[in-house]
C-alpha cells in the first residue's frame, strides 16, 4: 500500500544492484538396523497455508493488527469486542522504539497474519535498505504469537526484490522473488523455501517468466505465469508439490485486445484459487457470466452460480474471498470516468449480490481483510511525519505517503452504506 517504487524504478534497481553484485551417511555405531515392523512412519508434513500480500493491516476473527499513523515501526492492535487499540507489547513501560520491543522493527514494516492456524501466529515483514545503496534491501521475517510473544527471526534474504504474496506451513514459508540470473543477466523469478527453524533458503525453481503466487493448499503451491502483452493476455496456472517438484497444469486462458482510445481485451475466464479450490469465473452471455468450482485434492467439479453479473470489458478485474463469499470487483471506463461495482457471490447457495460503494474516481472499494462484524477498507492517502530509524540505525524524521484504513461493518458494506470509521 506504500507508494515507493514505480514498476520502472523496480525493475532499475533490479538490474542496477545485479551490476554492482557428499554421499549418504553411513551406520557406524554397531547396532543392527531396525526392522521394517520396528521403523517408526515419517511424520506427515503439515499443510500449506496462502497468507495473502504483506499489507500495513492483518486482519484476523477478533481484531486487526497495523501499524501505527504516527510510529509506522510499531505495531498495533486494535480489539473489536472493546474497540480499543494498543501497541502488541506486554511491558507498560516500553516506549516501543528499539528491538528490545516486541511491536517494533526497523525499516519498511508490513504484516501478514496465518488465520488458518489455530493458534494464529503474525508475521512481520521488514525491509531495510543498504546503507550503501549497492545492495538488495535486507528483508528479515519475524514469525510470532497473536498476542506479540514468542517473537523470533525466522528469515533473512538479500538477493532480490521480495513478492508481496507469501504461504507457509508449520515448519517453512515460502514467497517469489524477482533476481537477475548471474548467467544470461536476464529478469528471473525463484521461488524459495525457507525453514522456520533455522532460517535455511532452499531454491525450489526459477523461471524465466513472469510468476505469481495464487494459493496454497496440503504440499502444494498454485501459481501463475502471466504473459500478457499490449495486444492480448495469456495466462496459465498451475500447482506446484514441493515434496517431488512435479508441476501440473490447471488452467489456461488466451485472449485477444481490440484497439480503440484504450486497450479492451476481450472478456475471458479468470481462476482464482481459495484453498483446495480453482474458481473459474467464465463468460456465459453479455455482462453474464458462470462460476464453478474444481476440487483440486480430488478432481471433482461443480457449478456454484450460473448467472453472475460483471461490468467492463473483461470478466473481472479482481477478487477476494471473504465471509464465505468471492467478492468479485469490476469496472469500465465511462464518458466521465469509471463505473464499477463488487458483486458478492455466496459460496454456498450461488447467490450474487451487487455492491455499489466506490471512490471519488468510480473505482469500487477495496476489502483488505476481516473481523467477524467488519471489513478493513483502504482508502485515499494522507501525508504523515514520524520519526524512523534510517539504514545507519539513527532516527530521522521522515514524511511519506500512507495508505488510510477504515472499518465497515459487513451489514453496511452488502447494503452499499458508507458508514465507515477511520482505523487509529
Amino acid at each position: 500500500m506504500k507508494r515507493f517504487l514505480t514498476l520502472f524504478a523496480a525493475v532499475t534497481l533490479l538490474f542496477g544492484l545485479a551490476a554492482c553484485k557428499g554421499g549418504p551417511a553411513s551406520q557406524s555405531d554397531g547396532s543392527r538396523p531396525q526392522s521394517q515392523a520396528q521403523v517408526q512412519p515419517e511424520e506427515e508434513a503439515s499443510p500449506i497455508r496462502f497468507l495473502g500480500k504483506r499489507d500495513d493491516v492483518a486482519a484476523g476473527a477478533q481484531g486487526v493488527y497495523y501499524l501505527g499513523v504516527s510510529a509506522p515501526n510499531t505495531v498495533y492492535y486494535y480489539d473489536e469486542t472493546s474497540g480499543q487499540s494498543v501497541p502488541l507489547c506486554a511491558r507498560p513501560e516500553c516506549p516501543h522504539t528499539d528491538d528490545s520491543c516486541t511491536a517494533w522493527a526497523p525499516g519498511l514494516l508490513y504484516l501478514l497474519l496465518d488465520e488458518q492456524n489455530d493458534s494464529q501466529p503474525l508475521y512481520l515483514y521488514s525491509s531495510t535498505e543498504d546503507p550503501s545503496g549497492e545492495q538488495y534491501p535486507t528483508v528479515r521475517l519475524y514469525r510470532m504469537s497473536a498476542n506479540g510473544a514468542d517473537r523470533t527471526l525466522c528469515m533473512e534474504y538479500q538477493n532480490g526484490l521480495v513478492d508481496l504474496q507469501m504461504a507457509a506451513s508449520d515448519d517453512f514459508v515460502y514467497f517469489l522473488s524477482s533476481e537477475v540470473d548471474p548467467a544470461t543477466q536476464s529478469s528471473v523469478k525463484c521461488l524459495y523455501q525457507a525453514s522456520l527453524s533455522d532460517g535455511k533458503l532452499e531454491k525450489l525453481q526459477q523461471y524465466d517468466q513472469p510468476t505469481i503466487l495464487l494459493g496454497a493448499y496440503d504440499q502444494k503451491l498454485v501459481l501463475e505465469h502471466n504473459n500478457d502483452s499490449y495486444l492480448s493476455a495469456v495466462a496459465d496456472v498451475f500447482e506446484l508439490d514441493v515434496s517431488t517438484g512435479q508441476e501440473t497444469q490447471l488452467f489456461h486462458y488466451e485472449a485477444s485486445g481490440e484497439m480503440s482510445d484504450d486497450y479492451n481485451p476481450a472478456p475471458h475466464s479468470v481462476a482464482f484459487s481459495h484453498g483446495q479450490y480453482l474458481y473459474i469465473l467464465e463468460p456465459s452471455g453479455e455482462r453474464t457470466a458462470q462460476l464453478s468450482r474444481r476440487d483440486l485434492r480430488f478432481g471433482e467439479e461443480e457449478m456454484v452460480a450460473e448467472s453472475v453479473s460483471y461490468y467492463g470489458s473483461q470478466v473481472a478485474e479482481d477478487g477476494c474471498f471473504l465471509d464465505g463469499k468471492l467478492l468479485l470487483t469490476c469496472s469500465e471506463k465511462i464518458a466521465d470516468g469509471m463505473s464499477g461495482s463488487t458483486f458478492a457471490i455466496d459460496l454456498t447457495n450461488g447467490s450474487c449480490q451487487e455492491v455499489t460503494l466506490h471512490d471519488g474516481y468510480g473505482v469500487p472499494y477495496e476489502v483488505a481483510g476481516e473481523t467477524e462484524q467488519h471489513f478493513i477498507i483502504p482508502l485515499g492517502e494522507s501525508l504523515r511525519t514520524a520519526k524512523v530509524t534510517g539504514p545507519t540505525g539513527v532516527e530521522e524524521t521522515s514524511s511519506y505517503y500512507a495508505t488510510d484504513f477504515y472499518l465497515l461493518k459487513k451489514a453496511d458494506y452488502y447494503a452499499s452504506a458508507d458508514n465507515r470509521t477511520p482505523l487509529q
